[in-house]
C-alpha cells in the first residue's frame, strides 16, 4: 500500500487529498483537508498575489505539510490553477512555497484542468450516454465540458471566477437587480464560445462539481431537515424547484443572515449570492431540465491520473 497526496491550490481554497492505494484495488482516502488562503484576492486587477493573500499561501501550505508528514505520505502532487497562472509574482511565490515546505508546485493550463475535472466528475457519477454539460466555478476560472461518459466533446477555461466577477463587480448587500443583470451581461459576452458549443453538442442536463454546487446541495437539505454524508455519497440530484427556492432566499439575504446559514462555509459568504445566479443563468439559457452534483472534481481528477501513471 502506498500514500499520496494531492494539494489543489485554488484561487480561494487550497485542498488537500491523502489517498491510500495498492495495484487493482480502489484508493482509499485517508484525509482531507481544505483551507481558504484566499490566494487571489485583491490581485485580480493587477494579476499579482498581494502580500496578504501571498502569506496566507504560505501558512496553508505549511498547515498541509503537517498532515502530509503525519500520515507518512509517499509522493507529493501539488498543482496551481487560476491565480497562479494569472499573477505576475507567481514564480516568485512558487519559490517561497519549495524554499519553505519542500513542496514543488506545477502550475496547470485551464484546458488540463477541464481535462482533470471531467476525470474527477467520471468517478463520482455515472455521467450517461447522452451529452451532459459538466461546470466548475473556482474562483479565479469556471470551466465547462461538454461529455458523455465515454469522452471528453469540447471543453474550455473561462476568466469567469465567482471571486473575479465578485470583485470586478462589486455587487451590493443584499444583491440588487443592476448586480443580476449585471452578471446577466458578463456571462452573455463571455460565454460566447460555450453557446456556440452547445449549438453542435446538445446536452440533456448539468452536472455541477463541487464547490458551490455543494453549498447550494447542503442549504437544501439543511431547510428539509436531511442529513446527507457526502463523504460516502459523491452524487446527488437537484430537484429545480428547491434550487429556485434557496436562489430566492440567497439573492434576498445580507451576509449577516447568510452567516447563521446552517451548510454555509464562512468563506462563500460573500460570493454564494452571485454564484447562485451564474448558475440559474445557465440553467434557464440552456432550459436545463435535470441537474446534479458531483463531490469529486479536480484533485479526484488528480489522483486518478497519479494512480493510472504508477
Amino acid at each position: 500500500m502506498q500514500r499520496i497526496a494531492i494539494i489543489d491550490l485554488g484561487t480561494n481554497t487550497f485542498n488537500l487529498l491523502i489517498v491510500e492505494y495498492a495495484k487493482n484495488k480502489k484508493p482509499k482516502v485517508i484525509f482531507k483537508n481544505k483551507i481558504p488562503a484566499k490566494l487571489g484576492a485583491g490581485g485580480f486587477t493587477e494579476k499579482k498575489i498581494k502580500p496578504k493573500a501571498f502569506q496566507r499561501g504560505l501558512d496553508a501550505l505549511h498547515i498541509h505539510k503537517d498532515s502530509i508528514n503525519e500520515f507518512g505520505v509517499f509522493s507529493v502532487h501539488a498543482f496551481g490553477t487560476s491565480a497562479l497562472r494569472d499573477a505576475s509574482n507567481s514564480n516568485k511565490f512558487l519559490k517561497a512555497v519549495l524554499k519553505e515546505t519542500g513542496i514543488k508546485v506545477n502550475i496547470i493550463s485551464g484546458e488540463k484542468e477541464a481535462e482533470l475535472i471531467y476525470n474527477g466528475v467520471s468517478k463520482a457519477i455515472d455521467i450517461g450516454p447522452k451529452p451532459q454539460l459538466i461546470m466548475d466555478i473556482g474562483g479565479g476560472s469556471t470551466e465547462f465540458i461538454i461529455a458523455d461518459r465515454k469522452q471528453i466533446l469540447w471543453k474550455h477555461s473561462f476568466d469567469l471566477g465567482i471571486s473575479r466577477i465578485w470583485e470586478s463587480l462589486a455587487p451590493s448587500d443584499p444583491l440588487h437587480e443592476r448586480d443580476i443583470k449585471a452578471l446577466g451581461k458578463v456571462l452573455d459576452i463571455g460565454l460566447k464560445l460555450l453557446f456556440s458549443a452547445l449549438k453542435q453538442f446538445p446536452v440533456e442536463g448539468l452536472i455541477g462539481s463541487s464547490g458551490s454546487f455543494e453549498s447550494l446541495a447542503k442549504l437544501i437539505l439543511v431547510l428539509k431537515g436531511r442529513e446527507y454524508d457526502f463523504a460516502k455519497n459523491t452524487c446527488y440530484s437537484f430537484k429545480l424547484n428547491e434550487l429556485q427556492m434557496i436562489h430566492n432566499m440567497l439573492i434576498k439575504s445580507t451576509k449577516k443572515e447568510r452567516k447563521k446559514m446552517k451548510g454555509l462555509v464562512k468563506y462563500r459568504l460573500d460570493t454564494i449570492p452571485l454564484a447562485s445566479v451564474f448558475v440559474m443563468y445557465i440553467i434557464s439559457r440552456l432550459k436545463i431540465k435535470e441537474m446534479r452534483l458531483s463531490t469529486y472534481a479536480l484533485r479526484e481528477g488528480v489522483m486518478s491520473e497519479m494512480i493510472n501513471m504508477a
